[in-house]
């Protein structure tokens, strides 16, 4: 069993070697080394597991080193995952926590409103869908987790408006989508709207993303005050009246409330 990890390891090496990514694919497969039974390995471990020279484990060793994804232990003479691992690890973890705290919540909502219930946190790409309870209602909208959502919607406006304002700047550097007729692109109608909502802490999307489904969102921070996602209610457009769209925001900010106490 073992020689044929080792086979498969040369195998995925000269593979990785006619790649033209093949440098960070084979740091990936270095660091894809470490688990609970290998949490430190020496170069000739790595060299044996990896089916890769010595020299260019060295080499590749260094520079995850430099960057802090890998830590060297001059004593044992062995890496071990670095920092910028356990950053990701951090990371990972926090919205693992984030839908853990948030989810029943989320089935409530559904099952008081029946309406969909949504979950979302901010990445480099936009708002990503985290969670998701549909409503028990026919009209389910086309939302899945995954989902990469528009600073237009309502989970949009609220991730950016209660962020960092240093970053409206760049956000508004490129043009806005306009996904519909409604999408408003205008830069200083967006910042001031951004404004409103940070105030607020409500954000309503009325056909900016999705003509037939309009949506209400509030901000989620924890019991530090940091924002840590977006929650979000998204009728059909027969049901979203401007009296239901408000009772939904107070079910949310009641909920949010709520999680706020629960988050570490």
């Amino acid at each position: 069993m073992e020689k044929k990890t080792r086979d498969e390891a040369q195998q995925r090496a000269e593979l990785l070697s006619e790649s033209p990514i093949g440098t960070l694919e084979r740091g990936l497969l270095l660091l894809e080394l470490f688990d609970a039974d290998n949490s430190e390995m020496s170069l000739n471990q790595l060299r044996e597991q990896a089916g890769l020279p010595k020299a260019t484990i060295q080499r590749l060793m260094k520079t995850l080193e430099a960057r802090k994804w890998v830590a060297y232990d001059s004593v044992t003479r062995k890496y071990r995952l670095g920092a910028s691992v356990l950053r990701i690890s951090y990371l990972a973890a926090s919205h693992s926590e984030l839908v853990r705290v948030t989810h029943p919540f989320l089935v409530r909502l559904a099952e008081e409103t029946r309406e969909t219930a949504s979950l979302c946190v901010w990445t480099d790409l936009g708002p990503l869908m985290l969670d998701t309870v549909l409503t028990p209602r026919h009209f389910k909208p086309a939302t899945n987790i995954g989902m990469i959502l528009g600073l237009g919607t309502a989970d949009g406006q609220v991730l950016v408006a209660c962020g960092p304002e240093e970053a409206w700047d760049g956000y508004l550097t490129n043009p806005i989508p306009r996904h519909t007729e409604l999408t408003v692109t205008n830069p200083d109608q967006i910042r001031e709207r951004w404004l409103t909502v940070r105030d607020e802490r409500v954000a309503f999307d009325r056909g900016e993303w999705n003509l037939e489904i309009p949506a209400v969102a509030v901000p989620i921070f924890d019991r530090q005050g940091q924002l840590r996602g977006s929650m979000a209610i998204a009728p059909p457009l027969e049901r979203a009246t401007e009296e239901a769209m408000r009772g939904h925001a107070k079910a949310l900010k009641t909920a949010a409330a709520e999680i706020s106490k629960r988050l570490a």
